[in-house]
Formats: C-alpha cells, sequence, structure tokens
C-alpha cells in the first residue's frame, strides 16, 4: 500500500475512485450518480496549486482512498484548507485515513496551511473517531446541514491547527 500525490494519470482512476464511493458509503455529500467532475477538470484544480489530492494506492496499483484539500481562495482565508476524505468500503479500519492524515499534513507545513476544517455527519462515528485520532476538534454543530433519504441530518464542524513545532518537526 503507498500514499502519494496524485498524478495526472490518475485522472481517470481518480474520478472512479470518488464515484465508487459515492455509491458504497451515505456518508459522503455526493449522492450516486451526482457527482459531475470531469477528469480534466480535476488535474486543472490540482494543477492551479489551489488544492492537493493524497492518493493511496494497494498493491495493485489500484487507488483505494483519497484526501483532498482545497486552500482558502482569498487573502484572508488562504491560511486554511477544507478537508475530504473517501476511503474505499473494503479498506476501512487498515489505517488508510492515518496514512493519508498524515500526507496531508506534511503537505500543509510545507504549505504554511495553518488550519485544517471539514464537516462530518454526526452519526459517522468512524469517521469522526479517525478525525479526533488526528488531531481534530469538534468545534460546533450544523443543525438540518444535510437531507439525507429524507432525513435531515447533522454535521459536526471539526478543525485541526498546524502550530510551528509541527511545521519544523515536518520540515526536517
Amino acid at each position: 500500500m503507498q500514499v502519494r500525490k496524485i498524478k495526472d494519470s490518475d485522472a481517470k482512476s481518480y474520478l472512479k475512485l470518488c464515484e465508487t464511493i459515492d455509491e458504497e458509503s451515505e456518508f459522503m455529500l455526493f449522492e450516486p450518480g451526482e457527482r459531475k467532475l470531469h477528469a480534466q477538470r480535476q488535474i486543472k484544480q490540482i494543477e492551479s496549486g489551489m488544492c492537493e489530492v493524497f492518493v493511496c494506492a494497494a498493491d495493485d496499483g489500484s487507488l483505494i482512498g483519497y484526501v483532498a484539500a482545497a486552500k482558502g481562495q482569498v487573502q484572508r482565508a488562504r491560511h486554511r484548507a477544507h478537508v475530504v476524505i473517501g476511503i474505499r468500503q473494503a479498506y476501512i479500519g487498515q489505517g488508510i485515513g492515518v496514512k493519508l492524515f498524515q500526507a496531508l499534513e506534511k503537505w500543509a507545513c510545507e504549505e504554511k496551511i495553518h488550519r485544517l476544517e471539514l464537516t462530518v455527519m454526526t452519526h459517522n462515528t468512524a469517521a469522526v473517531r479517525l478525525y479526533k485520532k488526528t488531531g481534530f476538534i469538534i468545534e460546533g454543530t450544523k443543525k438540518h446541514a444535510l437531507k439525507v433519504k429524507g432525513q435531515y441530518v447533522d454535521e459536526y464542524v471539526m478543525s485541526k491547527l498546524i502550530n510551528e513545532q509541527q511545521r519544523e518537526v515536518s520540515n526536517e
């Protein structure tokens, strides 16, 4: 298993991975078939430097998970990045999430990102446990933030601050 930055040649496999995770999980923002990303547009987002994606590849080379971070677009928000993670159902609980977050945090330190933030459905206990394990804290709850299968769902807003000590360790 290998965690690495996404490459141009991964574009179609990455899009397929996202679509597969959308089908396997009720916890993703997109419902099955709703994702409208095109491989070329995804590559342009990454090439712009405003988005970074790390993928986890299985031993056979197939993509099994990803973490993506989008930097703040305006000057006052460039110190933060919004994070999205997805892992194929068959690979959950195998430490992939921790490895993806380690790669993301190293990138955040290099890019001088001070704040990582994400949202998660409150009943997604496995994800909340992963986020807490990797240093995220719950900042608050967004009531009725999403509507899933006709039911309103609350989301936690979670964040992790990257301090100077972490940057120094990362750069060694």
